[in-house]
């Protein structure tokens, strides 16, 4: 492993070596043509505090909308060098990593110790497909914490997420980035915007992507990527944007380290300790999927306050994974070898294809009535998913030493059909919200949305079964905004979301006859926009879900909705320009995330993956016109992948960590810049994603230099 470990440095020093000389007319030029002047960086438009998210049930600037959000652009994506949406959303303190697990791949991650699995959305709309998203050609990552039901429909207990795509303006541009770095990372990124007349344009980026995991043996991931937008009425009263997106990924998929239980007193179950590189699957398991959507948005501006807008997308994914999941099973004596511990290998294996149909239109405006302002937004939204997944079931897989895996192994083992289900959905949602303005000093908004989702399931492995399940439910929400100073907002919030039984396009026996889970959401918070180029806010919130899914204490089989979730905290978030030169996005989010009442033995138990302190930092400062140093922290206290115990009575806890990343960024010329990243600056080992089965080791350092090209 260490000679493998020092070839890749080798090879990577050679690349970036290759790298440099390429650039060295560029270099030459850059140290002749430097402006002396107050130019570089600083010249570039300075971005201004976060103002407004473009949904339409938003209709109020960022410092005004009663909860908290957090924006990251994607300047500063680029900057801390991310290329994968888990990493990008490490910005935001209130959402933590969940690992692949089961039938499920892709950007998993918890809000507030709820899942947000399913409450991933691309310009507003569902984007449901299993995927590693790529943020090649994102504007804007916003987080939204707290019920968003009243937003999105369904789901979006702890919050959503809404990727912004770039999309085509007025005016050119044509950029390239080219990235190299450890654990064979290659990257290649372009944004190219040309007009095609003053009110149209067409904008293409496009993404090529091959890379390792630092500190991981024989796990490696492929990716490549195209979006196309092309955009009339710019500027003019009707605006039609046709967009076209596709992303395939193939790779080795990687189920971590296995947990073990060794004989104490505690009983707490931890991951395997001296195993961090060891990779426990087979060389040829394998991840492939690929997303493919067309998006057609029209917006028609009927006077000085009204609008029209209707957006319609089809959605097509695929997927087809195999991997393996290391586990200790029996309990192990203090004391014991890792060369005498062995695992046992559980393969996972799906091949499925999703879909989506989904229409939303809105009219949105604002009228005076009675000297108090209103601004009004009705609309409705159609849609229709389907899910067709066949799973797989191994059996006779041979397992392998817990401390010199088989690495290079090629799988064994019988293969055979577990299920083949045929799922389908139709969506069907409406909503009307008002946001009185009384004066200048105070708004209130109140907005109430209903809800259909009727599901559909045929499962023909091993016989025949045929399941129906509808929903209709009510969302809310209510706000009162307060306005103290032209920069400061003081708000409450009560709102509400609910959670069907089959929001991730499955149905069984187990949650067919099962009612929502049913959230409602306080939270009163200040925020403060300074110089109009930052803001600052902090927010206490309580969420208690009732109707929380158990497990039956008679019959394991059975999952009932007698539990109670309570997720409760703090959250505190600096975002924005400090002075035109220094760039942050600080949080803080503390969490008390429990179960509170339950049939079962995890009553007073952590939820899954709801770390009681996580602080996250990001800072660069243009230390002169052509150099940009800066970096970021990501800190967390301890976790636990599940509020069960596992089957030898053992609860599962991970530690707290901290990691640590640095960035230099210096501008050769006007339109070229190096960027040095280092991630993981002190090699901290730690965990990352959490399942009950399995645990994911964090990436450890790693280096990168990119190139970029901006004519």
């Amino acid at each position: 492993m260490t000679g493998m470990r020092r070839r890749d440095i080798a090879g990577t020093a050679a690349r970036l070596a290759g790298l440099l000389v390429a650039t060295a007319p560029t270099l030459a030029l850059a140290a002749a043509a430097a402006p002396a002047e107050d130019g570089g960086a600083l010249q570039s438009v300075l971005v201004q505090a976060p103002r407004r998210i473009d949904l339409p049930l938003l209709t109020e600037p960022v410092v005004e909308t009663p909860q908290t959000l957090t924006l990251i652009p994607s300047e500063w994506i680029a900057l801390d060098g991310l290329s994968d949406l888990r990493d990008v959303l490490r910005f935001d303190p209130s959402v933590s990593a969940h690992a692949d697990e089961d039938s499920g791949q892709g950007t998993n991650v918890q809000i507030r110790g709820f899942s947000a699995r399913n409450d991933l959305y691309r310009d507003g709309q569902l984007d449901l497909g299993r995927y590693y998203r790529d943020p090649f050609d994102t504007e804007t990552v916003e987080v939204l914490t707290g019920p968003s039901s009243v937003l999105f429909g369904r789901g979006s207990t702890g919050g959503a997420i809404n990727s912004v795509s770039k999309t085509p303006r007025i005016g050119t541009l044509e950029a390239a980035d080219v990235t190299l770095g450890t654990d064979g990372l290659t990257r290649l990124t372009t944004d190219v915007n040309a007009p095609l007349s003053q009110t149209s344009a067409v904008r293409l980026n496009a993404m090529a992507h091959s890379s390792g995991t630092a500190g991981r043996d024989e796990v490696y991931s492929q990716r490549g990527g195209v979006s196309a937008g092309l955009a009339f009425g710019l500027g003019t009263a009707t605006q039609t944007t046709l967009g076209l997106f596709h992303q395939s990924e193939w790779g080795r998929p990687d189920y971590g380290v296995p947990w073990i239980d060794i004989a104490a007193p505690d009983r707490i179950s931890h991951p395997a300790d001296g195993t961090w590189r060891n990779f426990y699957g087979f060389k040829n398991d394998y991840n492939r999927d690929t997303a493919d959507m067309a998006t057609a948005e029209i917006r028609h501006q009927l006077d000085g306050t009204w609008q029209v807008r209707d957006q319609l997308r089809y959605a097509v994914y695929d997927r087809s994974f195999r991997a393996t999941e290391p586990g200790v099973g029996p309990l192990v004596a203090p004391g014991t070898p890792e060369t005498a511990i062995r695992v046992t290998r559980t393969v996972r294996g799906v091949t499925s294809g999703e879909s989506l149909l989904s229409d939303q239109a809105s009219l949105s405006g604002r009228f005076n009535l009675w000297g108090v302002t209103h601004k009004l937004v009705i609309g409705g939204e159609i849609g229709h998913q389907t899910s067709d997944p066949t799973t797989f079931r191994y059996s006779q897989v041979p397992g392998t030493s817990l401390a010199a895996p088989a690495e290079t192994g090629l799988f064994s083992g019988t293969v055979s059909t577990k299920s083949n289900i045929r799922f389908s959905a139709d969506t069907a949602g409406v909503y009307a919200g008002d946001t009185l303005e009384f004066g200048r000093a105070f708004e209130v908004e109140g907005v109430a949305r209903w809800d259909r989702f009727a599901a559909h399931s045929v499962n023909t492995v091993p016989t025949r079964q045929v399941l129906d399940h509808t929903d209709e439910e009510p969302s809310w929400r209510a706000a009162f905004v307060y306005k103290p100073a032209p920069g400061g907002r003081v708000y409450l919030m009560w709102g509400t979301s609910f959670d069907p039984s089959a929001e991730g396009l499955s149905l069984s026996v187990a949650n067919a006859r099962l009612v929502p889970e049913r959230n409602q959401t306080v939270e009163a918070g200040i925020k403060w926009e300074l110089h109009r180029t930052a803001l600052v806010s902090a927010a206490v919130f309580r969420t208690v879900q009732t109707n929380y899914r158990e497990t039956s204490p008679l019959d394991p089989t059975i999952t009932t909705v007698a539990g109670t979730a309570r997720s409760q905290g703090v959250e505190l978030v600096a975002q924005g320009h400090v002075t035109r030169r220094w760039r942050v996005l600080a949080g803080y989010t503390y969490l008390d995330a429990q179960i509170i009442a339950s049939p079962d033995a995890d009553l007073r138990q952590p939820l899954q993956n709801a770390p009681r302190n996580s602080v996250r930092l990001f800072s660069a400062y243009d230390l002169t016109p052509a150099l940009t140093l800066g970096g970021s922290v990501n800190t967390s206290s301890g976790r636990a992948p599940s509020s069960f115990a596992d089957a030898n009575g053992y609860f599962q806890r991970v530690p707290g960590f901290t990691t640590v990343s640095a960035l230099a960024r210096y501008q050769l010329r006007p339109g070229v810049a190096l960027q040095l990243n280092l991630q993981n600056l002190l090699d901290a080992r730690y965990y990352d994603g959490l399942d009950d089965n399995h645990v994911n080791v964090g990436a450890g350092r790693s280096v990168h230099m990119t190139l970029s090209l901006r004519p």
